[in-house]
């Protein structure tokens, strides 16, 4: 894309005022043109971040009326990908704008170290639905892409990785399917006001070699707050797929609070909650429970919970070297759905490259309406807020793969909750599956075992623990609430003045929480 004579000397003079030139026109020869390398997009964003903000560009209406089944009904031509007719081992595929996807994002590849941009055209679509005034389609834009190519040792075409909507973003393994979310940064939530969504603006992906295994994804977010450059290097893997994140991001003001390497997940029932009666599906959930490891090397479990309202945790851990939202029960009968797949939803756990040290880690809980809404979402927020002109600097990777981290098996983890309430008391049993230490625990006896817990809002009326002939422990408490509030829970095994166990942590509602649900969940067949 050529820039014109008076857009170039804007640039070369003043890069904030070309910038917010073809912000206010996307007709005007772009800078996103120029971007070939992470480099380029960090120069790219400094100077971004020096103009003001510019809003999201306005859906047209015919897409934004769309309801949910009349949007699917929009389908990408497959032949219609990025470098389906070469040798390069990925694709790249576009999503349609409509319904409450209404961001613009712009695409590019990198090819021969040349920026080319990807337009947006209505024959890369299957219209399944008529669409009101479908001139106004021409210049509709894209929502976001999809990243398809094979994972290793599997011969089919697959989807890997998607972003779409805000700085959403979802991979897998060839051993799972999708689930828990990812998103490029949170800003200002968890606070009693609307949070705000920065937004992925555009995509540039430098095209692979044949021989490549990975692909490169680069890409500016945007918002009010922030402006970032951001490069995913994606690692496609048959059992365990990763992303390697690097980012720099230049603040236009400060922030009340930053969610660092945000996840997102769905809850709505499982252990610990009894869904609708008219679902005898025992399970309903992306993950069961956020996992975080300190510099210490210990765990903490925190089991999900869903309270009728909204309810925000802080999990204090001192120089943390990793946390992530586990579907740790894997068990298909834990589930019984065979089309949502609940049983290969994959694990996200997110490893810095350095300790994160002053700060803490922020979980929310939402009461959700059904199943399709996420309601769980958990991330890093940092002490000291960023400082204006200065960047703040991030690099972690993403691992996205099935069931328990495999590096947590040296401790035995709780694999299963149950909470039963009378009239003045709950009780909660929980087991502990050793797996490493099987043999060691049947060795150690129940008299010598000591439970570390812990009751806020809470009265402990008694404990018991003792193991099973499969080398599982069974732990029991039974207290009663102090207030008409949540008991927090925590519970470790001790063995010999160490602990041998995770930390289980839960939130427990006082009172049996009660929702109302859609019919879907409530109907009779």
């Amino acid at each position: 894309m050529r820039f014109s004579v008076l857009l170039l000397v804007l640039f070369l003079l003043q890069p904030s005022v070309a910038i917010r030139a073809w912000a206010d026109s996307p007709r005007v020869a772009s800078p996103l043109a120029e971007v070939t390398s992470f480099e380029t997009l960090l120069k790219l964003v400094a100077d971004l971040s020096k103009s003001d903000f510019v809003p999201r560009a306005p859906i047209p209406k015919s897409l934004e009326s769309l309801d949910y089944e009349q949007y699917r009904e929009i389908q990408f031509r497959h032949e219609k990908a990025v470098w389906r007719n070469t040798r390069s081992p990925f694709w790249i595929e576009t999503f349609h704008r409509g319904f409450v996807q209404r961001d613009r994002v712009s695409l590019f590849v990198v090819e021969a170290g040349a920026s080319r941009e990807i337009p947006f055209s209505t024959d890369n679509f299957h219209y399944g639905v008529p669409i009101a005034q479908p001139d106004t389609l021409a210049d509709a834009g894209h929502a976001g892409i999809r990243i398809v190519g094979r994972f290793p040792e599997t011969p089919d075409v697959q989807e890997i990785l998607t972003f779409l909507g805000s700085s959403y973003f979802r991979g897998r393994s060839a051993a799972t399917v999708y689930g828990a979310s990812a998103r490029g940064l949170a800003v200002d939530i968890g606070l009693p006001r609307d949070e705000e969504f920065p937004f992925f603006r555009a995509f540039w992906l430098p095209q692979p070699q044949a021989a490549d295994t990975g692909q490169t994804v680069l890409a500016l977010l945007d918002s009010e707050t922030v402006c970032g450059a951001y490069e995913f290097e994606l690692q496609p893997g048959a059992v365990e797929t990763r992303i390697h994140v690097r980012c720099s991001l230049f603040f236009r003001r400060v922030p009340e609070k930053v969610g660092i390497a945000p996840l997102t997940s769905m809850w709505i029932w499982g252990d610990g909650l009894q869904g609708p009666p008219m679902d005898q599906r025992p399970a309903v959930h992306d993950s069961d429970g956020l996992l975080v490891r300190d510099g210490n090397g210990d765990w903490i479990w925190r089991a999900f919970s869903r309270q009728s309202y909204p309810s925000v945790s802080r999990i204090a851990a001192k120089q943390v070297t990793g946390f992530g939202v586990i579907q740790r029960n894997c068990d298909y009968d834990h589930f019984a759905d065979s089309n949502a797949q609940y049983h290969k939803r994959p694990s996200l756990w997110i490893e810095p490259s350095q300790k994160l040290t002053a700060g803490s880690i922020e979980l929310i809980e939402l009461p959700g309406a059904h199943e399709g809404i996420d309601n769980i979402g958990a991330y890093w927020v940092p002490d000291q807020l960023p400082t204006l002109g200065e960047p703040m600097e991030l690099d972690y990777t993403i691992r996205i793969f099935p069931g328990d981290l495999p590096q947590q098996s040296g401790v035995a983890r709780a694999t299963g909750f149950s909470v039963t309430r009378d009239a003045d008391r709950i009780a909660l049993k929980v087991t502990f599956t050793p797996d490493a230490m099987r043999q060691g625990l049947r060795q150690v006896g129940d008299d010598s075992l000591i439970l570390d817990t812990s009751l806020v809002r809470g009265e402990l009326i008694s404990k018991t623990a003792k193991t099973t002939a499969t080398g599982d422990c069974e732990v029991e408490l039974v207290f009663r609430p102090s207030e008409e509030s949540p008991v927090e829970i925590g519970i470790t095994l001790m063995h010999g003045g160490k602990e041998i166990s995770e930390r289980f942590t839960y939130l427990c509602p006082d009172k049996q929480p009660t929702f109302m649900y859609p019919q879907v969940y409530t109907r009779k067949e």
